[in-house]
């Protein structure tokens, strides 16, 4: 019989990363035992040479303010494993002697993300001429923001440094002469921020942007925007942004055809914006609310059905998205016919991708209309109108299970969550 110790390294080592996949990073200090791989390294020396540098790849390193000796000493113990550190996550803001430290000892390393940390006080600057000396021509330091730039750091080399954007800790010109220092930009916070200039600027490395306006932009300036920036996958739109000259408006409206419908803001408990993602090389809503306008034949189902269907296919198509997220609602009053049943129908043909469903008035009325059926003429319906939502709510789960959440609405717009 074949065992373990029979395959090659190669196999043994796709084994071997296989069990790594859905690991969090190896943590320093504590939960050493946490992660798979290590009982596989302490099999034998052939598996533990195999497993080490699987093990150590992505490192994260907690610790109190005290704790950087500590943190040292151990890494000092610990030589032969700090070239195969690729990825480092250090959490916690007092880090510099500790940073220059790692960065001299880590030969290897390609990616080091400090989640707490902003970019722009004087005492990064040992960091950064650290950085710049280190070996490794693919490494890069991610800071979490940029905040209040020292003028010693606008005159170094920022090539190798990654940060987030929020114009309101680093105004534009600032943001200008980083871009020139050679800084990359992952993403960008304009909430509360109307002025469209910044978008004359390229950030290399974005991927994501918070508070898009846009409305003083061309459909052609948004595209070449769009285009200097290749690996932006996501847009949250501010709650400003009023302007249908977008490549994500055109597209929608051109999948929603023949119907008319208007768009509003989802009235999300948290936030009120929609968002907007790249999927196929193509932008699309993955967070909206629609109204259908269209007059709708009283009892024509099959028309509503119809629009639900051209809804669904101007969103995302991928069930591994954690989007999209859905208003949905009727100028035309399709509550008077519709029934519960034809609804869970409807959506379960036409909405098996959505993860977030918000049902307006129209359910609410046909919640009503199927109470007063049930309940005694002159009781209060309305009173019956939750309990009946939360039948209708199991019932659609059970229909769509990959729907997360669903809200629906009352007659008088307030919404049933229950």
């Amino acid at each position: 019989m074949t065992s373990l110790e029979d395959l090659p390294d190669e196999l043994l080592h796709r084994v071997i990363e296989s069990l790594s996949l859905n690991c969090k990073p190896f943590t320093v200090p504590s939960a050493i035992s946490r992660h798979s791989v290590c009982s596989v390294s302490l099999v034998n020396h052939r598996l533990r040479r195999l497993s080490l540098p699987i093990l150590f790849r992505k490192v994260s390193i907690l610790y109190d303010d005290d704790g950087s000796d500590v943190i040292k000493k151990a890494l000092r113990l610990n030589m032969h494993l700090l070239p195969l550190f690729r990825e480092l996550s250090i959490r916690r803001r007092r880090i510099a002697l500790l940073l220059v430290d790692v960065l001299s000892r880590c030969t290897c390393l390609e990616h080091i993300d400090l989640p707490y940390l902003s970019f722009g006080r004087g005492y990064l600057l040992p960091i950064i001429e650290a950085l710049n000396s280190h070996p490794s021509d693919n490494i890069r330091l991610q800071f979490e923001s940029i905040k209040y730039v020292d003028p010693e750091l606008l005159n170094i080399s920022l090539s190798r440094v990654i940060c987030g954007w929020e114009w309101r800790k680093c105004f534009d010109e600032e943001m200008k002469t980083l871009l020139a220092q050679g800084m990359s930009i992952r993403s960008i916070c304009r909430n509360g921020y109307v002025d469209d200039n910044w978008m004359d600027m390229t950030y290399p490395g974005l991927i994501s942007i918070d508070g898009w306006s846009g409305n003083e932009r061309s459909l052609q300036s948004t595209i070449d925007f769009l285009l200097r920036h290749p690996l932006l996958e996501r847009i949250t739109l501010s709650e400003a942004h009023n302007c249908d000259m977008t490549p994500w408006h055109m597209a929608f409206a051109s999948k929603m055809y023949p119907y008319l419908f208007e768009m509003g803001t989802r009235e999300n408990r948290l936030i009120k914006r929609n968002s907007v993602v790249k999927f196929g090389g193509e932008w699309l809503y993955e967070d909206v609310k629609v109204i259908f306008q269209d007059d709708i034949s009283h009892g024509d189902v099959e028309t509503v059905e119809s629009m639900v269907r051209a809804l669904s296919k101007a969103l995302p198509q991928s069930p591994n998205s954690e989007f999209p997220c859905v208003e949905l609602d009727f100028l035309s009053p399709v509550g008077e016919y519709l029934t519960s049943d034809d609804l869970i129908s409807i959506l379960t043909r036409n909405m098996n991708d959505v993860k977030t469903l918000d049902l307006g008035k129209f359910l609410g009325d046909i919640l009503t209309r199927e109470c007063s059926h049930i309940h005694e003429p002159g009781s209060a319906v309305q009173e019956h109108v939750v309990p009946a939502f939360r039948s209708f709510r199991e019932r659609l789960y059970q229909a769509l299970p990959r729907l997360g959440s669903i809200r629906g609405q009352t007659p008088q717009g307030k919404w049933m969550f229950w």
